[in-house]
C-alpha cells in the first residue's frame, strides 16, 4: 500500500508539473461563460428545486446551498459533517473518516432508510447504506465537490421516490475556463492520508475537467474498533460546443472502496444534450448507467454480494409562455436491476412530471406533479405548490404543500439474510409509504450584513413501514403505522466586522409514532451550531470554528434507552506559505465529545493538508 501511495503522489506532482505548461493559446472558448465565482458564491443559481436555474432568493422551495467556498473553509472531512450545519439536520458524528453515517436525519426522517434522496450530479447513486444499499450521503469526497443543494420537505413532485424528507444533491466540480489544477496532500490521526489531483480547461469548442483522489485509514468503522479503509476516486467530464446553443456532455466515474469486511465499486456513465431554441424553451436529453458493486461479509452476516445496476434516461423541455409562465415537461424511465447473492429481481418505473412556474411580482407560484408507475407497487401521483410573496425588498414569504411516497428498500421487500440472532424475512407485499408535508417561513435582511430566515414545517406519514417479530429468531415488515415530524428551523449568518462571520442555527423536532405514541429515533428537540470565520489579513491566516449542541434522543423504538445531551467542536486553520500554496489544520471533537455515549471514548482528529493551485 506504501508504495501504491508513493506512486500516486509522484504521479499528481508530475502531472502538476506539466499540465500548466500547455499553450495557453489553447484556453480561449468561442463564449465566455459566466465566472462560476459570480454564479455559486454571489448569485447562488439553483437548479434541484425545480429543475431550472433560479436565483435562491427567487425560489418560492425552501432550499440551501453549501458554496464552494464554505466547503473549503470547513474541517469537514465527509458530506454528513458539512450537512450537520444546515439547520433541520441532525448527524451523529462518529468520528471516523469514511463511515456510514446510519443515524443521520433530516427532519426526524433517516437517510439510511430511504426517506431523504441523495443525488450526485442531479443522479441516484448507491453506496455507504449500512444494510438498505446506499443512502449515506458521504458517498465522495469533499474535494471533488463544487456545492451540495439542499431542498427540505417533500419533493416527489419532480423526483419520485424517496424525496420525503428533502433531496441532497451533490454537485462536483465543473469544467473550468482556463487551465486549472489543484493537488493536494494530506495526512492525519489513525495513519489517515489523502492524495487528490484535478486538472481541467476549455478549448475553443471543447472542454475537459479531471479529477483523482486516493484516501487510507485505520479508523473507518462504526465504533472505536479500527477497521482499515482504503478508497479511489475517480471522475472525468467532456463536453464539445456543437454550437452557441448546443452541447454535448459527458460524464465518467469509478469508485474502488475497501473496508475490513465490505468492498464497493462504482461505475457511472451519463451522457447528456442540451440545445436552446430563439423563443428561449430549452431541451435536454440525458441518462446514465450505473453499476454498484457490493461485497460485504461480517461475522453473523449472511455474505451479500453482487450487482446492482440502475439504467436511466430522461427527456425535460422547458418553456416560457409569455412574461408570466414558464412550464417545464418530462418523461423518465428507471431500470433497476438486482443481481445479489440475496436477491435476483428487476423492477421499472416509468414517469411524467409537468410543472409550472408562474411570476406575478411580488408573487411567485411553482406549481406541478408528478406520475410514476412501478412495475411493483403500481401508480402514484404526487402535487405539489409552492408560493413566494416579496413582500419587500427585504422580507420574503414562503409557503408549501406537497404529497411525496417512498418504495419499500430493497431489504423490506427482497433481501433475505442472517443479521446476527434473526433472520430478515422480505415483504414482497408490502405498499409505498405516503405523506402530506406543510411548510412555511420568512426571511428577512435587516442590513447587507445580516439576514435571517424562519421555517415551520409538519410531515404526515401514512402506511410507515415496521419490523415485526414472527417468532424469536425471524422478522419481517408491514405498512401498520403512522407518524408525524415537525418542527421549526432558524438560521441567520452576519458579518460582524469587515473579517468576522457569524454563523447561527437552530431546530427544534417533535416526532412521533401515532399507534405507539412514542418518539422517533435519533431525533434530538433541539439542535443548535454555531460557526465563526474570521481572518487575520496581514498574517495570511483564516480560522473556522463550529460547535454543534445536541439534546438527547432515543436510540430504540420503545423509547428506554437514550443517546444523551452532548457538543462537537471543530476548528480549521488555514495559512498562506507562498504563491498558491496553503497549508491548512484540521482538529476535529476538538473536547473530545462522547457523542452521547459514555461508553465510548472518541478523541480528537487532527488532518494536515498541503495544496497546490495552479
Amino acid at each position: 500500500m506504501l508504495l501504491k501511495i508513493k506512486m500516486t503522489i509522484l504521479i499528481l506532482v508530475i502531472f502538476g508539473l506539466v499540465l500548466p505548461s500547455i499553450p495557453l493559446a489553447q484556453e480561449a472558448s468561442e463564449e465566455k461563460p459566466v465566472k462560476k465565482e459570480e454564479t455559486v458564491e454571489v448569485d447562488k443559481i439553483i437548479v434541484t428545486a425545480t429543475k431550472t436555474p433560479r436565483k435562491a432568493q427567487d425560489l418560492p422551495v425552501q432550499t440551501t446551498v453549501i458554496t464552494n467556498k464554505e466547503i473549503s473553509e470547513s474541517g469537514s472531512r465527509t458530506v454528513t459533517e458539512l450537512l450537520s450545519t444546515i439547520p433541520g439536520f441532525y448527524i451523529r458524528r462518529q468520528n471516523t473518516p469514511n463511515t456510514s453515517d446510519s443515524s443521520s436525519r433530516l427532519r426526524g426522517l433517516t437517510f439510511d432508510s430511504g426517506y431523504v434522496l441523495v443525488l450526485i450530479n442531479g443522479e441516484r447513486c448507491l453506496g455507504g447504506g449500512m444494510g438498505e444499499y446506499g443512502i449515506s450521503p458521504s458517498q465522495i469526497p469533499p474535494e471533488m465537490i463544487d456545492r451540495i443543494e439542499i431542498v427540505q420537505g417533500p419533493a416527489s413532485a419532480l423526483y419520485g421516490s424517496d424525496a420525503m424528507g428533502g433531496i441532497v444533491n451533490i454537485i462536483t466540480k465543473p469544467i473550468p475556463e482556463k487551465p486549472t489544477g489543484t493537488y493536494s496532500l494530506g495526512a492525519g490521526t489513525y495513519n489517515t492520508t489523502l492524495s487528490h489531483f484535478s486538472y481541467g480547461q476549455q478549448i475553443k469548442k471543447f472542454g475537459y475537467f479531471l479529477s483523482v483522489q486516493q484516501n487510507t485509514s485505520e479508523m473507518a468503522s462504526m465504533s472505536t474498533a479500527e477497521t482499515e479503509f482504503e478508497g479511489e476516486y475517480s471522475l472525468a467530464k467532456l463536453s464539445y460546443k456543437l454550437s452557441p446553443s448546443a452541447t454535448l456532455a459527458l460524464g465518467l466515474s469509478y469508485d474502488d472502496l475497501n473496508w475490513t469486511n465490505r468492498t464497493e465499486k462504482n461505475t457511472k456513465i451519463s451522457p447528456s444534450f442540451e440545445t436552446s431554441f430563439p423563443d428561449g424553451s430549452t431541451l435536454k436529453l440525458k441518462g446514465y448507467h450505473y453499476k454498484w458493486y457490493l461485497d460485504s461479509f461480517s461475522p453473523g452476516y449472511t455474505p451479500r454480494y453482487g450487482d446492482i445496476v440502475y439504467t436511466q434516461m430522461e427527456t425535460q423541455y422547458t418553456k416560457p409562455f409569455g412574461e408570466m409562465h414558464l412550464a417545464t415537461v418530462g418523461i423518465e424511465y428507471l431500470d433497476r436491476d438486482l443481481e445479489l447473492n440475496v436477491a435476483d429481481e428487476t423492477d421499472t418505473t416509468k414517469s411524467f412530471y409537468l410543472q409550472d412556474e408562474i411570476d406575478l411580482n411580488p408573487v411567485n407560484l411553482v406549481l406541478g406533479g408528478r406520475i410514476d408507475n412501478h412495475s411493483a407497487y403500481g401508480t402514484v401521483f404526487n402535487p405539489k405548490a409552492s408560493v413566494l410573496w416579496k413582500i419587500t425588498d427585504n422580507t420574503s414569504l414562503r409557503t408549501s404543500a406537497g404529497t411525496a411516497f417512498k418504495s419499500p428498500t430493497i431489504r423490506q421487500s427482497y433481501v433475505l439474510f442472517l443479521h446476527k440472532t434473526w433472520w430478515n424475512i422480505p415483504n414482497p407485499d408490502l405498499e409505498p409509504e405516503t405523506s402530506v408535508g406543510y411548510s412555511a417561513g420568512v426571511e428577512h435582511r435587516f442590513s447587507k450584513n445580516l439576514a435571517i430566515d424562519l421555517n415551520a414545517f409538519r410531515n404526515d406519514i401514512d402506511d410507515l413501514i415496521v419490523r415485526k417479530d414472527i417468532s424469536a429468531t425471524e422478522r419481517t415488515w408491514e405498512n401498520v403505522e403512522k407518524a408525524f415530524t415537525q418542527g421549526i428551523e432558524l438560521g441567520t449568518k452576519t458579518t460582524i466586522l469587515d473579517d468576522l462571520l457569524l454563523n447561527l442555527g437552530y431546530a427544534y423536532l417533535d416526532t412521533e409514532n401515532k399507534e405507539t405514541k412514542k418518539e422517533l429515533t435519533y431525533s434530538p428537540r433541539n439542535v443548535a451550531n454555531i460557526g465563526v470565520g474570521y481572518e487575520i489579513k496581514p498574517w495570511g491566516i483564516s480560522l473556522h470554528w463550529q460547535t454543534n449542541f445536541i439534546s438527547d434522543a432515543y436510540t430504540d423504538a420503545a423509547n428506554t434507552k437514550k443517546a444523551g445531551n452532548h457538543s462537537d467542536s471543530s476548528l480549521k486553520i488555514v495559512k498562506g506559505i507562498a504563491k498558491n500554496y496553503t497549508f491548512s489544520i484540521d482538529v476535529n471533537n476538538v473536547f473530545k465529545s462522547d457523542y452521547g455515549d459514555p461508553t465510548k471514548e472518541f478523541g480528537r482528529t487532527l488532518f494536515a493538508t498541503l495544496t497546490s493551485n495552479f
